[in-house]
């Protein structure tokens, strides 16, 4: 029988090869959907993570691990994530931020993490633009941290999207926190006592949504946050 699966694998593989959903390279003898060489040295990574934000206090620390390639590859990706339902990619990236945070070299940041148990926060989305969509790109994300790092993920009632947002591309910082602004609701805030909450999200750009996000989160807990993002624009 062995003979015959091995025949079967190779037939599937031609059939329906496994690519790189970045890139395109094939990936069949590893089953990756994002190839090492993209992982590992096709982007930027970020090497000052949270020196040159100006950050609400209610906010911690910022990590991000690659910088945002307009126009390249990552942003294709990134739009593929959350527009095409690619939930599996969504948790692998994850799990390749996870490991860039437990093996980051900032020593101040090990302190931060260790100090109270962590807990994952994706950002919400609207319950409109999740029927739309089929999933949240920022949960999977955080299914891909969990996996690595064995935090705690908050379950998807703890914090909610209440008020539908347009779309923040294409407004200012100014507009994008008007835009923004009262669109979450903590609604279990007792899960987030005595823990450290990690806002998780693809990309950061002006801040205006995890900010609005932290916000909400310390006037119901009193907990400043950490913010962690696959990008940073």
């Amino acid at each position: 029988m062995l003979p015959i699966k091995k025949f079967r694998k190779s037939i599937s593989e031609i059939v329906f090869p496994v690519c790189c959903v970045c890139c395109g390279v094939s990936t069949n003898k590893d089953g990756r959907l994002i190839c090492r060489w993209c992982e590992k040295d096709r982007f930027e990574y970020v090497s000052e993570n949270g020196n040159d934000e100006i950050q609400p206090e209610t906010v911690l620390g910022l990590y991000s691990m690659w910088y945002f390639d307009k126009g390249g590859y990552l942003q294709q990706l990134l739009h593929n994530l959350k527009y095409n339902y690619l939930r599996n990619a969504g948790i692998e990236l994850g799990s390749i931020l996870g490991r860039f945070l437990i093996n980051r070299s900032d020593p101040d940041s090990s302190t931060i993490f260790d100090y109270k148990k962590p807990v994952l926060i994706p950002v919400p989305l609207h319950k409109s633009k999740l029927r739309k969509r089929g999933y949240n790109q920022a949960r999977a994300l955080a299914e891909g941290i969990l996996k690595v790092t064995k935090w705690d993920l908050a379950d998807e009632n703890t914090v909610i999207r209440v008020r539908k947002t347009k779309t923040q591309t294409g407004l200012n910082s100014a507009e994008r926190a008007k835009n923004i602004q009262n669109a979450f609701s903590i609604k279990k805030p007792g899960h987030l006592q005595n823990c450290q909450p990690i806002i998780v999200d693809d990309v950061f750009t002006t801040g205006a949504t995890t900010f609005e996000l932290a916000n909400q989160i310390f006037e119901e807990t009193s907990n400043r946050v950490l913010i962690v993002t696959v990008a940073k624009a």
